[in-house]
């Protein structure tokens, strides 16, 4: 399920493990490593606030504190290098760029989180500035639904869904360029690399280059930076014309498949899971194609990032998917994830007959036009 349309922070960076732990003094003055403070406006009702560090595994908790009476808190934890976190607290969240040796603080109304203030941190005034322009788009994709919303069966004639598609279409390309024109004016800072996640289901490769260009020199050290330039590199071996990696697993019943044994053919690979949503609904539609072209030497190979064996099968035999599967049954932590750039599901690969690329990400009407052009009916 895509990491960005379906959840906000499920597609985070990948990102290596962080040890984390309070200092265990009070006073300011005598704590070590990185500190926030700060104090919370019409806070009645929130009892805590915690500091979490965001990983691709879920949050991980750096520091938990009470509020006082005045609603005022301090959290502290040590960490290895500048990290990605999330104030975290009952009314909402606040992404925070925290250092080693940070000490900054935050005001902020939790009738209005959006509008925080933070004292001390340009690189986090840069990421809220990010937070804002993205809130923007939020709100109109907000307005768009609302529009939509209303629209009886009846009044959604073909041109008008057209029309709700061209909308979102053009909202989203609106939202792309405003972030990625932010994030490259930014030259000395870690927020662009933040500003990646918002880029998703489909990352631009030259764009990601220009930032890995411009900040890899200065940042090489980061785990964020490393991730990245890992990133560009697997998004260029499965660029289209380039030779698919090739993917070896077992299928449910344990025998060896591979893509390179599926040369000779049109090969479908359809990164998937039983417990993604989108992908059972594509599912029906990959099985009419499958059963068109399966004659004229069309295969699918599902790769699925499921990490139960008997989810699995189960969802096989539901759906009827009477092709080629394979899984290592470690969901997200699989090698394959990083090999090919995923970054959400469903998620396609065309491959041809010699194994080269020739499309990513089809789906529904785009994938059946482009086998059409393949196969010629």
């Amino acid at each position: 399920m895509n990491k960005k349309i379906y959840t906000q922070f499920s597609f985070i960076l990948v990102l290596l493990g962080i040890f984390a732990i309070s200092c265990s003094e009070p006073k300011v003055e005598e704590l070590c490593g990185a500190i926030v403070k700060g104090k919370i406006l019409n806070g009645k009702g929130i009892r805590q606030v915690s500091l979490q560090e965001i990983t691709p595994g879920g949050m991980v908790l750096i520091d938990t504190c009470s509020l006082d009476m005045d609603g005022n808190f301090l959290l502290n934890g040590i960490l290895k290098e500048k990290t990605f976190c999330v104030l975290r607290f009952e009314k909402g969240d606040v992404v925070l760029l925290v250092d080693t040796n940070s000490q900054f603080t935050l005001n902020i109304n939790s009738d209005s989180i959006k509008n925080y203030t933070i004292e001390n941190s340009l690189e986090n005034e840069e990421l809220k500035q990010l937070y804002m322009i993205n809130n923007d788009f939020m709100i109109k994709s907000d307005e768009l639904n609302k529009r939509f919303s209303s629209y009886t069966d009846a009044m959604l004639t073909e041109k008008v869904m057209e029309g709700i598609r061209n909308s979102f279409d053009s909202l989203q390309k609106e939202h792309q360029k405003a972030i990625k024109t932010y994030a490259g004016s930014l030259t000395n800072s870690m927020v662009p690399y933040f500003a990646t996640t918002f880029l998703l289901p489909e990352p631009d490769l030259t764009f990601l280059s220009a930032v890995d260009k411009t900040l890899y020199p200065k940042f090489s050290s980061s785990k964020y930076a490393v991730q990245l330039h890992q990133k560009i590199e697997g998004l260029m071996k499965t660029a289209e014309g380039s030779l698919a990696p090739d993917i070896v697993l077992n299928d449910p019943f344990g025998k060896t498949v591979s893509l390179s044994g599926l040369r000779g053919k049109i090969v479908l690979v359809d990164f998937w899971a039983s417990w993604c949503g989108p992908c059972r609904k594509e599912n029906p539609s990959n099985v009419l194609l499958y059963n068109k072209y399966k004659n004229s030497g069309f295969e699918i190979f599902g790769v699925s990032l499921d990490d139960n064996r008997e989810n699995w099968m189960d969802a096989i035999n539901k759906d009827k998917l009477l092709w080629t599967h394979g899984s290592d049954l470690q969901k997200w932590n699989s090698p394959i994830v990083s090999l090919y750039g995923i970054e959400g599901i469903p998620y396609t690969v065309l491959v041809d007959k010699e194994g080269k690329i020739i499309s990513k990400k089809l789906r529904g009407k785009e994938l059946e036009m482009k086998l059409k052009e393949v196969f010629g009916f």
